[in-house]
């Protein structure tokens, strides 16, 4: 397989050629007169940063927002592919080949833990990590992604940012029609149904997912059903309801182990073969209720009540890499076998104010959360910390030379053995409020501010020879001011904000047993930012601009080290939490749109971002490794995103993208690094007048057909990496009624 540092030699020049190539073909076009087109792209009204409607130019903030049909079109398979062209925003996919196990990086956030996810504005998550494979894509008209703490308006998990999910409205009678396939068994069909009868409104949607996979063991197939009814009551008062049901089965594929350099070592069957134990796989069914009535009490004060409950069943089967288990000399890289079912029962309810009027916006609330999380979680592998067992975590040697399990009859190797069963209570409560001062004409001032008090209770039942069960519980709460001064003029503005963002800091489920884990205190972690941008649109609206620099400091990093309690009184807890640790992040965003003329655009972008840990010392087997000082893992610091389309007849329009992301630290240390890689996609519609609301998508994804992986390291040495899909082809067939 070709190294590391052989993509990273092919990267820059096919980002350099596309980027030519795409201006080349726009360059006639600039300096003509503009047109506004009536496209989706051109959604000017976003609602996330202000929970108000706001002109996109209006907005303090640096937010990027796409429609569906740009997702489609763009050739749109798993969750994450949103965040493809959002400035600021990098991904990996981890142990799958799709949206299991995201890691989003927004503004240099590390791990799982920089974003809230929300579907219209309310909190969308699970034990406050993205839940992109819960989400009803089917079911949406656009995302908004919000750059920057939003905790002063939706609380916990909006550290570095928010992602909002908006559903369609019912505002015509429509019926859409749509057929996909493409490469590698990719099938897709939706049914989407809106209709309006007199003051009730009515939208539907069915959509069957079927996908081969390229790899093997990387199937997948979904059932996603949505019904909304949005129904004027009165004259002043507007009732939603909504409601989801997910069915999502998907295998999950083997991981590449790594050498000591960060390049991919050949595996038997190479990258598309399955290398690991049993069947892994993910099962989700489940969905969620909202309601949402909204009363305008007078000109200037509206009343909204809005409550979702939600329910989603987990049953996965996975292979989780196993570091220790690492032999090359013999071939073997090791995994452990987990196997967990996981309930989650989530009640969320919202009172919420808005008044305008005179200088001011405001906007005020209350909200209240429950979150009822049960799991059985089992494993497998040779397991015992004793000679005979070979003080092994669970372990099961792969053997990627010849194949198969390689200590399957070891002594102590068991399957499914009973390790947990737990049920935790979350719950949340707060109050906020936000003014938009109008100082004057052009001067406008923003203040604001949440506080928030969260409690979690965890119950971990005995389980016969392994534990005799536990209690724990903790309390903490938060304050997030903002701030926030703009002067707008004419066709744009110039912004200063300031932001605080905040995560309770609980932390997974397995770190709540009382037997292996003491939690003498618990302390949210906190992101204080600060913001300058500039953003608007000159040259007869022509050009569209951005630019956005940004300094961030998290506190307060939750992390694990050895407990000294244990090491005089074996009846203490092997671990201890802790908290402390600095994190810094600082960068700039540069976002150009030119739109010379209807039917021509390109996009621009540029990211750098720069973090690195303030304060960071890790507890390992030798003693303490100080990383302060050093760049976190798994964060591109440059990404290039260039995209442009141009309408070559009244029937046809081309597009073409190319996305450049730099290679990364993959090891704590920062002695290696890599995984950087350039995706060319391109497209084409094709939608006669003749074919009267029939229109044909065309997509090559990776047209290329580069080879890259996603890759994880530990401190010190790396560990293993996901690849890349190859050269994909996606055809959308869609008819409207």
């Amino acid at each position: 397989m070709t190294g590391i540092s052989d993509w990273r030699a092919r990267s820059l020049k096919p980002a350099l050629v596309g980027g030519l190539v795409l201006c080349a073909f726009a360059a006639p076009a600039i300096g003509q007169t503009a047109n506004k087109s009536n496209d989706d792209s051109d959604v000017e009204i976003v609602v996330t940063a202000t929970r108000g409607e706001e002109r996109l130019v209006d907005v303090p903030a640096d937010v990027t927002v796409k429609t569906l049909d740009m997702l489609r079109r763009d050739g749109f398979t798993f969750g994450t592919d949103e965040f493809r062209g959002v400035p600021g925003v990098s991904f990996r996919r981890g142990e799958g080949d799709g949206d299991e196990f995201p890691y989003v990086s927004i503004r240099g956030s590390n791990g799982t833990e920089g974003y809230l996810t929300l579907i219209d504005g309310m909190p969308f998550d699970l034990n406050e990590e993205g839940a992109l494979g819960i989400v009803p894509y089917p079911a949406l008209s656009r995302l908004e992604v919000v750059k920057g703490p939003a905790s002063a308006l939706y609380g916990r998990g909006a550290l570095y940012g928010a992602v909002n999910y908006i559903t369609r409205e019912p505002t015509d009678d429509r019926i859409d029609v749509t057929a996909t396939g493409g490469s590698d068994d990719y099938y897709r069909g939706e049914l989407a149904v809106t209709r309006r009868m007199g003051d009730v409104g009515v939208f539907a949607t069915a959509a069957y997912e079927d996908y081969g996979g390229w790899r093997e063991n990387g199937a997948r197939r979904q059932l996603n059903l949505f019904a909304k009814i949005k129904w004027a009551i009165g004259p002043r008062t507007d009732l939603s309801l909504y409601g989801t049901y997910l069915d999502r089965r998907s295998e999950t594929p083997s991981v590449l182990p790594l050498d000591a350099s960060g390049r991919p070592i050949a595996v038997i069957g190479g990258r598309r073969a399955f290398n690991g134990y049993g069947n892994p796989r993910s099962v989700v069914e489940g969905g969620l209720g909202a309601i949402r009535l909204e009363h305008r009490a007078s000109d200037a004060l509206t009343l909204t009540a809005t409550g979702q409950y939600r329910r989603f069943d987990f049953d996965n089967r996975l292979n989780f890499y196993d570091p220790f288990g690492f032999a090359p000399e013999r071939g073997i890289f090791g995994v452990n076998g987990f196997y967990g079912a996981q309930k989650f029962d989530v009640a969320y309810g919202e009172l919420t104010s808005r008044y305008e009027a005179g200088r001011h916006k405001i906007v005020a609330g209350v909200t209240g959360e429950r979150a009822l999380s049960r799991a059985d979680n089992r494993w497998t592998g040779q397991n015992g910390f004793t000679p005979e067992c070979g003080f092994t975590f669970y372990s099961i040697e792969i053997d990627y030379v010849r194949g198969g399990v390689a200590n399957r009859a070891a002594p102590c190797f068991v399957v499914d053995d009973p390790l947990s069963r737990n049920r935790l209570v979350t719950t949340y409560v707060s109050a906020f409020a936000q003014d938009e001062v109008a100082l004057s004409d052009r001067w406008f001032l923003t203040l604001g501010g949440r506080y928030d008090r969260f409690r979690r209770a965890a119950r971990f039942f005995p389980i016969a020879g392994t534990s005799p069960g536990s209690q724990d519980a903790a309390t903490a709460s938060a304050f997030s001011p903002k701030a926030a001064l703009s002067w707008r003029y004419i066709g744009g503005q110039v912004y200063l904000s300031y932001g605080r963002g905040f995560n309770s800091n609980f932390g997974p489920t397995f770190e709540w047993d009382a037997n292996q884990y003491a939690r003498p205190e618990q302390r949210p972690t906190t992101l204080d930012s600060v913001e300058l941008g500039w953003k608007g649109r000159t040259l007869d609206d022509t050009l569209g601009f951005a630019l956005t620099g940004f300094w961030s400091m998290q506190r307060n990093r939750r992390s694990t080290i050895p407990n000294p309690a244990a090491d005089a009184d074996f009846s203490q807890p092997s671990n201890l939490i802790t908290y402390g640790d600095r994190y810094e992040a600082k960068g700039v965003e540069a976002a150009l749109d030119i739109r010379p003329r209807d039917g021509t655009s390109v996009q621009i972008q540029y990211t750098h971002v720069a973090p690195r840990w303030k304060d960071y010392v890790l507890q390992g087997f030798s003693g303490p490794i100080d990383l302060s000082g050093k760049t976190p893992t798994g964060i591109a610091p440059n990404i290039v995103y260039i995209a442009g389309e141009q309408r070559v007849a009244p029937w046809l329009s081309a597009r073409g993208i190319v996305e450049w992301y730099d290679d990364y630290k993959i090891t704590g240390d920062n002695r290696v690094q890599g995984g950087g890689y350039t995706l060319v996609t391109l497209g084409a519609r094709v939608q006669p007048a003749a074919w009267r609301g029939l229109s044909l998508d065309l997509t090559l994804l990776n047209a290329l057909d580069e080879r890259y992986v996603f890759a994880f390291g530990g401190t010190t040495t790396p560990t293993y990496a996901t690849p890349g899909p190859p050269r994909q082809v996606r055809a959308t067939l869609r008819a409207s009624f």
